[in-house]
């Protein structure tokens, strides 16, 4: 998979390996990843793996939540793009997911309320987006479309931010008309009949 930088080189087995096995299970520590690699010298495959995360984390493929390693909205695009045949992700994604999106919606909540939108507005705009991770033939499609921006050198996955991806991906798949009509939509269910 010449398509993402991650996946060239050297780094390229780790790499797979870690996110995929994130995608597999759940938020792992670098130790419990180490052992679900079945190598000899585990020491010395903990430092790789260590510097391997890190250096996913600095190009936003996965972050770090207390001592787990999390998987980023890149992290699940990029898996997404290299599995031979999709499959779904572990069902606790779609539940830390959901956390993360509650968590959102009640930092934006006074921003949202001065444009008259309730806090369920900005959860039924992601999932008119195909942005929430309870529709999986959604993410399937999505990360088609990032591999076509890929490859057509509209994106590069390893630096561009996860606000900008949002941004080109949602300029890329929605007309202006399409997006407006999310938030109308929204707005008129939150007037009063």
């Amino acid at each position: 998979m010449d398509t993402l930088g991650i996946f060239t080189g050297k780094q390229k087995d780790y790499n797979e390996k870690l996110l995929t096995l994130l995608y597999d299970n759940e938020p792992l520590t670098a130790w419990q990843l180490t052992s679900k690699i079945r190598k000899t010298g585990k020491q010395s495959l903990h430092a790789t793996l260590n510097k391997r995360l890190r250096e996913l984390e600095k190009k936003g493929y996965v972050q770090r939540v207390q001592r787990k390693w999390v998987l980023a909205f890149k992290g699940i695009i990029a898996v997404l793009i290299i599995l031979k045949e999709a499959r779904p992700w572990n069902p606790k994604w779609t539940e830390l997911f959901a956390k993360v999106v509650d968590a959102a919606e009640d930092n934006v909540l006074p921003s949202m309320k001065r444009f008259g939108l309730e806090k369920k507005s900005l959860h039924e705009a992601l999932r008119k987006l195909n942005l929430l991770l309870d529709d999986f033939d959604a993410w399937v499609t999505l990360s088609s479309k990032v591999k076509e921006l890929t490859e057509k050198g509209v994106i590069n996955l390893d630096v561009i931010k996860q606000e900008t991806l949002f941004s080109v991906i949602i300029s890329e798949t929605m007309t202006a008309e399409q997006l407006q009509n999310i938030w109308n939509l929204d707005s008129k269910q939150n007037e009063p009949e």
